[in-house]
Formats: C-alpha cells, structure tokens, sequence
C-alpha cells in the first residue's frame, strides 16, 4: 500500500491548524496590548481632567490627552468614547473630589488579515484621579 497520499493528508492538516493557532495567538497579543493603551489613556485622560480649572475644561483636557495617548501607543478605535464624571469640581475647597474617566474603544480585528477572524473587540477602561485644587488655582 502507498502511505505517501496520507502524510501529504495529515502535513495539510497540521500546517492548516498551526497557521489558525497562530492567528489567534496574534489576535490574543493585539487585543493585550490594546488593553494596556486603553488602561494608559483612561489614566492619563483622568490626571490630565483632574489638573483643570473646572469641569467643562476637565471634559476637553480629557478627551484630548486620551486621544494623544492612543495615537501614541499607534492603537485606532472604530469608535473611541471617553465619558468624564466632573461632578465633583463644584465641592467647596476642603473636601476631596475626583474625576473619573472611562475610556471605551472598539477595536477592528479585521485589519489582521486571518481569514475567519473579524469583527471588532470592545476595550474599557476606568481611572479616577483626585482633584489637584492647587493646580486649578494657577
């Protein structure tokens, strides 16, 4: 009997499942290091707000610093949300407040190119930052 024809079988087989062990490894490595940046943006949005004069500019300064940092770290969101709680600025002096940031991004995995894999991954993150009364009085 001729075995030639099933190892050509089994080496199809083998290759087919290491290249899709593969991709999800490549999926699993992108959707850490996405988290690591939204973690990096909600922290950063969060002290950037909590250095603001008041909450109007605290919601600005957050949004922006959290779009710097995603540029940076090279991460594009489908969509990229990032609520700021600012209620606690209107506390009179004395008494500790905080802002909250959430980031939100929607990650496309289709941009990896394996086949079967797409769609996208939601990532969020939350940070809370007490209020630098001092730095908003300059």
């Amino acid at each position: 009997m001729n075995e030639r024809g099933d190892i050509t079988v089994e080496a199809a087989v083998g290759v087919i499942a290491l290249v899709v062990l593969f991709g999800l490894g490549l999926v699993g490595i992108r959707v850490l290091v996405a988290d690591s940046a939204i973690d990096d943006a909600a922290r950063s949005a969060a002290r950037a707000a909590s250095i603001a004069q008041d909450g109007r500019s605290a919601a600005a300064a957050a949004e922006r610093r959290a779009r710097v940092v995603l540029a940076e770290q090279h991460l594009s969101c489908g969509s990229l949300d990032v609520a700021v709680d600012t209620g606690d600025f209107v506390k009179p002096l004395g008494e500790t407040g905080y802002v909250v940031a959430t980031v939100t991004c929607e990650m496309p995995l289709a941009d990896l190119a394996i086949p079967g894999i797409g769609g996208t991954k939601s990532l969020t993150a939350r940070f809370k930052s007490p209020i630098d009364r001092y730095g908003a009085q300059r």
